[in-house]
């Protein structure tokens, strides 16, 4: 049967006693209300007849008198009158009856009779108010013993509910303390009202759904911890006190010392790469979501490390092995095709070999790039670039091969254009892929256009065509390697856009593609605009070369000849040697202003020249514009690199660079407001600098220019995301960062962990770093 709920019990016990102290009380309020009738009753009888008996007294003595007189006849009728009257109100009391029939005797047994009858009277009035009294008495205790009654009923009832509750209640708690400890078997009885049956279904309900939740989740726990324990990465959960709360073995038998650990703002920022126990690391962090800890990740890259180290060996043997032969073969194709003996058959197998021969030094130039790519080995030499100049480069050389196709060719280059940071060798090759493309995929009398324009961060060259165009399909893959498209229809070795896209995002830039069907094809290609660089641009850097004395590095004595030409139009005093050891010897006898250094030179190399500069106290300060083939950039991080063959600008630019990062060597992360106050303190000093607001600011211009120092403002919105971005690679000298405070409350302070220095102390502390440095 359904259990009553706890509302209905209450509501029906509630009206049980109401009805029940109701009836009590009627029972009560009739008893009283009856006694006090009866006393009224009574009081009304035994006054009335007390009143009847005066005047039957007052009537029996005129009787008596006017006995003898006329009026006894009228006498005796009101005295016999007042006699009924006697009567009727003593009918039902017998001793009044009595009385009453005395009375009629007349003469003194009247009046005697009379005053016993108004005494009888008064004896009545008096037991009618102590019967009265005895019945109100009786009524109220029967009040008082029906609600005392009723109350007790009540009580039983609570108690009867309340121990009703208690028991499923009870049960319920101990079932809960149950499973809070752990007891997941703790169940209740489904029993008592309503609202508890609802209670412990949905308790059991939930405790089962807890218990299978439990046993799902240490199902996932057990296999997630064999999962974690074959892991060939290791794992380390690093608690906020910086102990070690978890370690798979691999990372036991990776990471013997955890000490080693790098700085968590870089671990944070992306993959460390560190050496241990010899053995190539990669370390990545991660911060816990809800609890103040770190998880670290630590992966075995030796191998990974070996084989980037032998791509780079080859990427470098076959720069060396396939161009050297092509090199020749090309050149001697080339005297063959000049010689005027050759029969017609002959030249036109000479002019076949020459064909292939191109499509095969394209087809090596393109492998390479794609090697140098995969490997993180692409190298690019920005600096502020006309855009106009390489496009008309370009267009210069394809416009045979555009006009022979009976292609037009329109240009759109404005007057007015803000250079951009680039490579300009990376830009020809860049422009020269797309318009390859177009020129190839366009049918004869088809248009090509080429048009630039600029925004407020980027400048933006266009590449379209009105040619056959690309399905969705073919634009989908258009960036892949190897993709011709069409069933591989077409020429080409479908690497060009592959490299276009890597040599556009190694420029900070970005790529877009629009085409459809026969309805041409559209290359939009974005990259950043160069600063302008002590307010006049490369102009800046050049100047900063000019009357300078620089020692050239070569063991080629014609490229070094080659380095000093390209200086001598600026004033140059170019010293020549061909050995690291002369050059050591004359820069610790000679003042010079900045070397150029060639790093793959017999007996003493580069490297050995360079670490041994950085190691001397008097000589780690001279600017070093490295010259060379060597592809391994990752190996003169921080040092300024022009390739060979040398490209003029680049050259003169880098060195003038270097030269002008001799004299700007502090860079300011702070906030507007503080610049006031500090900028005065650091040009009293001496100390040149440039000044950035934000994060972004610094991560830009760091790749601009090679700082030795800066200043972090700890009051900055995200300090830490402005020590990240920082990258002080000027002049390989000590590497320094002070966190300044203008004195109120720095936020960034607890995750800089660095104690600041005061913002009138700033100045002197970098000041001591250079004179250190």
């Amino acid at each position: 049967m359904r259990r009553l709920s706890i509302a209905r019990s209450l509501r029906l016990a509630l009206l049980g006693l109401a009805v029940v102290l109701a009836t009590i009380a009627g029972i009560g309020v009739s008893a009283l209300y009856g006694a006090r009738q009866r006393y009224e009753n009574r009081l009304g009888d035994a006054y009335g007849l007390q009143a009847s008996a005066g005047r039957l007294l007052a009537a029996g003595v005129v009787a008596e008198a006017a006995r003898a007189t006329p009026e006894r006849a009228r006498a005796q009728r009101a005295f016999e009158q007042e006699l009924g009257q006697a009567r009727r109100l003593a009918r039902g009391d017998t001793p009044s009856e009595q009385l009453v029939g005395r009375a009629s005797t007349g003469g003194a047994g009247t009046r005697a009779a009379a005053a016993a009858l108004s005494a009888r009277q008064a004896t009545r009035i008096a037991d009618a108010r102590r019967d009265a009294r005895h019945d109100t008495r009786i009524a109220v205790a029967a009040v008082v013993a029906g609600g005392v009654l009723a109350l007790l009923a009540a009580l039983a009832l609570v108690a009867a509910m309340v121990a009703a509750l208690r028991r499923p209640l009870d049960a319920l708690v101990t079932a809960t303390g149950r499973l809070a400890t752990g007891d997941l078997e703790a169940r209740v009885a489904e029993d008592g009202p309503g609202e508890l049956q609802a209670l412990g279904r949905s308790f059991n309900a939930m405790a089962s759904d807890l218990q299978g939740a439990t046993e799902r989740i240490e199902g996932e726990r057990a296999r997630l911890d064999t999962t974690i324990r074959s892991l060939n990465d290791g794992l380390l959960i690093v608690g906020a006190d910086g102990t070690v709360q978890h370690a798979n073995p691999r990372a036991r038998e990776l990471l013997s010392d955890p000490s080693i650990l790098p700085p968590i703002d870089q671990a944070l920022a992306g993959e460390v790469t560190l050496e241990h126990d010899g053995r190539t690391l990669v370390v990545t962090a991660a911060r816990l979501a809800g609890v103040a800890g770190v998880a670290w990740t630590v992966r075995d890259a030796t191998d990974r490390a070996r084989l980037e180290r032998l791509k780079t060996e080859f990427v470098a043997t076959a720069s060396h092995e396939l161009r050297s032969p092509l090199t020749s073969i090309k050149g001697f194709i080339e005297l063959l095709a000049a010689d005027r003996t050759l029969g017609e058959r002959q030249a036109e197998f000479v002019n076949i070999i020459s064909l292939s021969t191109n499509r095969l030094v394209d087809l090596v130039n393109d492998l390479l790039d794609v090697a140098r790519v995969e490997a993180g080995r692409a190298e690019i030499h920005r600096r502020p670039t006309d855009l106009r100049d390489i496009v008309r480069e370009v267009v210069a050389l394809m416009r045979p091969r555009i006009d022979d196709k009976g292609q037009s060719l329109e240009l759109a280059l404005p007057a007015q254009l803000p250079r951009a940071l680039a490579d300009p060798a990376r830009l020809r090759q860049i422009l020269t892929n797309l318009l390859t493309n177009a020129h190839l995929y366009t049918a004869p009398g088809g248009t090509l256009s080429v048009a630039l324009r600029a925004d407020e961060r980027f400048v933006v060259l266009e590449v379209a065509d009105d040619g056959r165009g690309m399905t969705d399909e073919e634009a989908r893959q258009a960036f892949d390697r190897f993709y011709r498209g069409r069933d591989g229809e077409g020429p080409g070795s479908g690497l060009g856009l592959a490299i276009v896209q890597s040599l556009v995002e190694l420029h900070g830039g970005t790529i877009a593609l629009d085409t459809a069907p026969e309805q041409g094809t559209r290359f939009t290609i974005a990259i950043p605009r160069a600063p302008d660089i002590d307010g006049d641009g490369a102009g800046g850097a050049r100047e900063a070369l000019r009357g300078k004395r620089v020692l050239v590095i070569d063991d080629e004595p014609a490229i070094a000849d080659l380095i000093a030409q390209r200086l001598a139009p600026f004033e140059v005093e170019a010293v020549i040697v061909h050995s690291g050891d002369a050059a050591l010897e004359r820069l610790r006898c000679e003042q010079f202003d900045a070397v150029t250094l060639d790093i793959l030179m017999p007996g003493m190399s580069g490297f050995e020249v360079l670490r041994q500069l950085r190691a001397d106290s008097e000589l780690r300060a001279v600017p070093v514009v490295v010259v060379s083939v060597f592809s391994g950039q990752e190996a003169l991080s921080g040092e300024w690199v022009v390739s060979k063959p040398i490209d003029a600008e680049e050259l003169v630019d880098s060195l003038g660079a270097a030269v002008l990062a001799g004299r700007v060597r502090v860079l300011v992360v702070g906030r507007a407001e503080v610049r006031p106050e500090l900028e005065p303190a650091l040009d009293e000093l001496g100390i040149e600098h440039e000044w950035v607001t934000s994060a972004a600011a610094a991560a830009r211009l760091c790749q601009e220019r090679h700082f030795e120092v800066a200043l972090l403002d700890a009051s900055l919105p995200r300090p830490e995301a402005a020590l990240a971005a920082l990258d002080l690679r000027g002049r390989r000298l000590r590497r320094s960062v002070v966190v300044f405070s203008a004195g109120d409350d720095a936020p960034g302070l607890a995750r800089l962990d660095a104690e600041p220095v005061a913002l009138d102390q700033a100045g002197a502390t970098v000041l001591g770093l250079l004179q250190a440095g």
